[in-house]
């Protein structure tokens, strides 16, 4: 068997600077009502945007299909965000639910 290799720093794991990055970037997030509403038409009209953008560029061929997939992102989480919320909302208000 291996024997351990005794060293001079002891590592805490909670504490070093990946350990505080790790700990903000894992904190939940709550966002106001009104911008948790309006998130997915917000993602809509960015994806609308930039595809509209995307038409009226002269001259910047290099970024195009970089806006265009862009636009395409946006408007998929944007409409998958809303048919999300309304088939958890009418299954939840469904005819069968008792509260």
């Amino acid at each position: 068997m291996h024997t351990p290799i005794a060293t001079t720093q002891t590592a805490t794991p909670g504490n070093g600077p990946l350990a505080v990055i790790r700990r903000i970037l894992l904190r939940k997030l709550w966002l106001p009502k009104a911008v948790y509403e309006a998130l997915p038409y917000i993602y809509i009209l960015a994806g609308t945007g930039a595809l509209i953008a995307a038409l009226y560029l002269p001259g910047w061929t290099w970024i195009l299909p970089y806006i265009i997939l862009l636009g395409l992102v946006c408007l998929h989480i944007g409409l998958g965000l809303v048919t999300l919320r309304l088939r958890f909302r009418s299954y939840r208000s469904g005819p069968d639910r008792t509260n």
